[in-house]
């Protein structure tokens, strides 16, 4: 049935002054477990979580939007996935509310050191990604308060070595032949596809010195 204007202005004015829910308040947090291989590469960084807080406090649709990489996201999602809230309210009843929040991992290292900040692999559909089993860093420069940046890819061979690796941008050529010089040592689990090991490019981002 089509309505008079002056009805349809009344109704759209009524829904817009709907109050809106307040904030879920968090009751209880978990904090995420370390994956081995960030721990191993020195990655810190921050995955970024929306979940929805049911009427029951519980989070539901737990998913990343933003990761570093290296298995933090699925870390972030399963510390989220048990936190408990006191869940939002509309009109004196809980009602379920969309949030984001925010799961840092940070590991102590020195001033100067290298450590990674983003990483992530080009895997096809229906391949297993690359995971990291070791990661020496060698003593190759002093751990100044100097910064820098460098990002570079490589491919990771089937056997799980390094290769090809090529500087897509630096702050100065010193700071790619260290970074070179670490990737360089490290090893990997192959990327699987159809039970076979294949060649899979990795991209990495690496800060030096006062990065966050």
């Amino acid at each position: 049935m089509r309505l008079p204007a002056a009805a349809l202005a009344f109704i759209c004015a009524t829904a817009f002054s709907q109050p809106t829910p307040t904030q879920p308040q968090l009751a209880t947090k978990v904090d995420p477990q370390y994956p081995e291989e960030a721990r191993l590469a020195k990655l810190n960084g921050t995955v970024s979580i929306t979940l929805t807080v049911g009427e029951d406090g519980e989070p539901r649709n737990v998913r990343a939007l933003t990761s570093p990489g290296l298995g933090l996201d699925q870390a972030a999602i399963a510390a989220v996935s048990q936190w408990r809230f006191k869940p939002g309210v509309k009109d004196g009843m809980p009602v379920p509310v969309s949030v984001n929040v925010e799961v840092d991992f940070r590991l102590l290292t020195d001033p100067g050191a290298w450590t990674p900040t983003r990483v992530a692999f080009d895997s096809p559909d229906g391949t297993a990604r690359p995971i990291l089993t070791a990661a020496p860093y060698p003593p190759m420069y002093a751990a100044t308060g100097e910064t820098g940046s460098v990002a570079l890819s490589f491919d990771v061979f089937p056997d799980g070595a390094p290769a090809n690796l090529h500087i897509i941008k630096s702050t100065s050529p010193a700071h790619e032949s260290e970074v070179i010089r670490i990737v360089r040592g490290w090893q990997f689990q192959p990327a699987i596809k159809d039970g076979q090991p294949v060649t899979v490019r990795c991209t990495m981002e690496f800060a030096k010195g006062n990065h966050p």
